[in-house]
Formats: C-alpha cells, structure tokens, sequence
C-alpha cells in the first residue's frame, strides 16, 4: 500500500510570520499593524464579521495582494517580492474554482503539469492525492458529476499535490448545507493532522473556527481582538467584542465589590453574583458581567438571587434554550442539556439564577 504522505512532508520551513502588517484601500485601512505568528503544523482560524480584515490578510499570505506596510516572512524567508506560485502557499477558494472541462484526475495534475514534472511522477502524486481525499473511485468524472463536499475534495486535492508549505482556507464550507459542512469539516481537520500542514482557514462561523482550529485570531476592524487557543476565546474572552461575538452571551451591569478573597457583583438588575477569579477587570466599581448561557442554573427565587421570570422555553435537539425577563425587564438566556424527561421549565414560572459552580465568567470595566 503507498503512502498517504504527500511529496515533500518539510514542517521545519512552514512557519507563517506577518510582521506589522498593514493595507489600506486609498484612505480605508483593511488591516492594521498584525503581528501574529503561525507555528509550523498549526490550523489557525482568522475569525471575525465581513469586513473585519481577514480574507484581505489571507490574501496578503497567499500573495494575491501586497501590503502596504510590514513584511510576510514564510519558513523564515521574506516572500514580499515572491509572486503567489514561489511562495509555498496554496489557496482553497469558496467557490473552489476547479475546471469544468477537466476530469478530477486532470484537475488534481494540473499543478504539477505546469510544473513541468514528468508524466510519471505526476501520476504517482495524483494517485497518492486520490487515496488521501478518498476520490479514487471518481477519478474519471467531471465536477458537475460531483456532489458539493466532493469538489471541495478535488480543489483540497489539487492544492496539497504540489507540496505546499502552507494551506490556506478562504471560507472553505460556505456552499454546503450543515449536515455534509459538518462531514467535510472533519474530513480536513484529518487530513490537516494527518499531512501537518500549516493551515491558515478565513471564517465568520464561530462554530466552526471554536471546533477545528488549534487557535484562533478574533478580528475587529483590521486588529486582532484577542488570540488564544479556543478554550480561552471562548471561556475567557479579553474585550465585550470577543465575549459577544464568540458564542451567546448574557450581559449583566453591576458594581464589582472585594469581599476577603473573593468578589461579588451587585446587580443592577437585583441580586449578586459570587465570583472567584474576576478578570479580565478584577478592579472595583462599575463593570460589566459576560455569562455563557449554559453557564446559569436555576435556583429557588429569594432575596440575593438574580430573580426571572419564564418567558419561553425552545427545544432545539440535545439543549433547551430559556429566555427569562429580569425584575427590571432585560432578558437572559439560559441553556439547559435536554435529558429523557422533560428539562425545561413552563413560560410564567419565577426563578433565580445563578452562575454554576466553576463556570467560567468575564467582568469588564463599564
């Protein structure tokens, strides 16, 4: 059986380094002063809303656009000057951009065809790329013969055959339903462990950059809000921007008070909240309180507590979104695992709620 490795397997030369980087459209700044490192083997999501900057810094790698400032160093060599075919990074588009009058064997050859590489060697890559994306059975077919998920194999296919250093991602699973966007995001979270490749993905599905990528880079007009594994993006967000973006979030007024070791919030809409670690602000006074929703439980309604009232209960498969109204009318979510009985409670029903014990919670100066 041959190997699935592909041609040249060098992870020491694929380290990604953009050094204050900066672009700017006439008088609009795209991206400002990135400084971000890539580590080589690491998936890496740039995440953020459109117009964020992202695609526009997946491109600058890609060498599709040059910066208007600061330096793109790859595998420890500055490839400013290179065009996009000498820099080692390879690009997966939307739309996938494969050529329709091409089977999906001569689609995956194609690089290496202008590559001038010899017939034979070509064809031991392309069967080695077929047996990696598991499209040997389809070899022969033209990409209208294709179902959505398997031109996304083809163009994945056609990009790893000429042996980049790099992969880059332009919102790779943005034409496909859920069901097959879920198969085709494990099918390259594989291959990206299985090759390890350094791979940048460009996306606004939060979902999607919290359950592939090693870290993640929150982007917010041109910056980068906060990088961090997506444990810390999403149970310790740094900025309200990060904390409302990534996920659901309910989002508390108070007074941030000390009480020995430990702090507490005094609610502006009535009650405490009892905190251990506050942070990122642990200073005392006017803050604001981020809590996930499946980070609330629902406790006897008394004095002290966050009081509620049900307003609806939603079903949505294995969970159970509650939205309550706040003695002062603000609402709160509140997300419950759905197990065999029945795990919510009726609109008109008075709560409390409270923060699970150990449950992650961000407080930020107001």
């Amino acid at each position: 059986m041959q190997s699935e490795t592909p041609p040249n397997d060098d992870r020491s030369s694929s380290e990604v380094v953009l050094d204050r980087v900066t672009h700017r459209y006439g008088g609009f700044t795209a991206v400002q002063d990135i400084q971000l490192e890539i580590r080589a083997g690491e998936f890496l999501a740039l995440l953020g809303p459109s117009g964020c900057g992202k695609t526009t810094l997946l491109r600058i790698i890609a060498g599709l656009m040059r910066q208007s400032e600061g330096h793109v160093t790859i595998g420890g060599e500055i490839v400013d000057a290179l065009p996009p075919n000498e820099r080692g990074a390879g690009i997966v588009f939307q739309s996938y951009a494969l050529f329709p009058h091409m089977t999906v064997a001569a689609n995956i050859e194609y690089g290496l065809r202008a590559r001038g590489m010899p017939k034979a060697e070509r064809a031991g890559i392309v069967e080695r790329m077929l047996a990696l994306v598991r499209m040997r059975d389809h070899a022969a077919r033209y990409p209208r013969q294709l179902s959505g998920g398997q031109q996304q194999r083809v163009a994945l296919a056609r990009t790893l055959a000429v042996s980049p250093k790099v992969l880059l991602l332009d919102e790779p699973f943005g034409a496909l339903d859920k069901n097959l966007r879920l198969g085709m995001q494990i099918e390259v979270k594989r291959l990206q462990r299985e090759l390890g490749i350094t791979t940048v993905m460009v996306t606004h599905d939060q979902e999607e950059a919290l359950g592939m990528a090693d870290r993640i880079a929150v982007m917010s007009e041109g910056r980068i809000e906060q990088l961090g594994t997506p444990e810390q993006i999403y149970d310790r967000p740094r900025s309200l921007f990060v904390a409302h973006f990534v996920g659901t979030a309910n989002l508390f007024g108070g007074r941030l008070e000390r009480e020995g070791e430990r702090f507490a919030v005094q609610l502006a809409a009535g009650g405490r909240l009892q905190l251990d670690d506050p942070g990122p602000c642990s200073r005392p006074g006017q803050v604001s309180v981020s809590v996930r929703p499946e980070h609330l439980v629902f406790v006897p309604p008394a004095d002290g507590t966050i009081n509620a009232t049900v307003e609806f209960a939603l079903p949505l498969g294995p969970t159970v979104v509650h939205e309550l109204a706040l003695d002062n009318g603000d609402k709160v979510k509140v997300t419950l695992a759905r197990t065999g009985g029945h795990a919510w409670l009726a609109p008109g029903t008075r709560t409390g709620l409270a923060v699970a014990p150990g449950a992650p919670v961000a407080v930020f100066q107001a």
